[in-house]
């Protein structure tokens, strides 16, 4: 085979054939000339493919690359320094605030709590949240005294007067309404009806659902009576006696929803709810009176309508005395006198 430099740069650009290829380096191990002459242009061509790779390289474009490359970095660095100095410098005033208010809400907690005093206006029902969630209805002319918030693992208020209460559920802590300051009705999480106005005999606990638990005010003695749904609780001031029993929820708790509800009520019981809700003095001459029983549900009907119907429907005598201006400008009380028609 005839071995010419043309032979050699193919074969190192591997652009032989493979018989020719085979032919070369059958010829290359047998001749050491041809070995030395392969090694000296092998060294020139790999200088010359070195220098083209150089050629291919885009110099200011590397160079601008590694140029921004350093920018940033610098940047970032500086960046870091200035961020770790702020952080720094508004740590401690920031650890100083943190500290301040801690030891506020710290001191707020401990603090007595302000004690707000709602009283709903005579012929009208009001409704309030308290700070655990809890709602209250308040029936004409009572009233509810209860903290601005709870403290933790008290929830406490006091009622003089009648309310209904929906009281938000707390497995850990109860719910205890102080009625007429006489008695004690706790939940956890439930709705009831309580009745204390100062003016009656008796303080009523009504169930609505759930359970509660009623006792006597300072009185040990008397333990804690667990009421069941649809179930009411009475305890009578004089004697001192708390029982229980079932009830008709409906009729107890329908003026939560503006209505008056009654079924075969006697006079006594509807003279009561109609003293609370119209703000009026009732008196009954003659015992008989309270022998009378209606049913009837009153929505809007004003007192005179009422009094019109109930009229209407026994053999009684209705006298409205309307409300005089006295000496001091003031005016009395309006009342009704109910008595037998002779």
């Amino acid at each position: 085979m005839n071995i010419t430099t043309q032979h050699i740069l193919a074969y190192l650009d591997k652009e032989l054939s493979t018989e020719e290829r085979y032919d070369f380096e059958k010829t290359l191990e047998s001749s050491a000339e041809l070995r030395q002459e392969l090694e000296e242009i092998r060294l020139a061509w790999e200088m010359t493919a070195e220098l083209k790779m150089h050629k291919r390289i885009n110099t200011a474009k590397n160079w601008k690359e590694l140029s921004r490359r350093i920018t940033v970095e610098k940047f970032r660095r500086k960046l870091w320094i200035f961020t770790r100095n702020t952080a720094a410098i508004f740590l401690l005033p920031f650890m100083i605030a943190a500290l301040l208010l801690f030891k506020g809400v710290k001191e707020r907690d401990h603090a007595p709590a302000e004690q707000i005093e709602l009283t709903s206006a005579n012929g009208l029902v009001s409704k309030v949240s308290l700070s655990d969630g809890s709602e209250v209805w308040l029936n004409s002319g009572s009233k509810l005294s209860y903290p601005q918030r709870f403290k933790e693992g008290i929830r406490e208020v006091s009622l003089s007067g009648e309310a209904y209460f929906k009281v938000k559920a707390d497995d850990e802590n109860r719910f205890v309404v102080l009625a007429g300051e006489k008695l004690s009705v706790s939940a956890y999480g439930t709705e009831f009806n309580i009745c204390a106005y100062e003016d009656e005999q008796t303080i009523e606990a009504t169930l609505v659902a759930g359970n509660i638990e009623v006792s006597v005010v300072a009185d040990e003695k008397s333990g804690k009576t667990k009421i069941l749904r649809e179930q009411q609780a009475v305890f009578d001031k004089e004697s001192g006696k708390l029982t229980a029993g079932r009830i008709n929820v409906a009729v107890e708790t329908s003026w939560k929803d503006g209505k008056m509800l009654f079924r075969r009520a006697n006079m006594k019981e509807i003279t009561r709810c109609l003293s609370h809700h119209f703000n009026v003095d009732i008196y009954l001459q003659g015992e008989e009176l309270h022998d009378y029983e209606y049913s009837a549900t009153f929505t809007t009907e004003t007192l005179e309508e009422i009094l019109y119907l109930l009229e209407k429907s026994s053999p009684i005598k209705i006298e409205i005395i309307y409300p005089e201006q006295a000496d001091n400008y003031s005016y009395t009380k309006r009342s009704v006198v109910i008595s037998i028609k002779e």
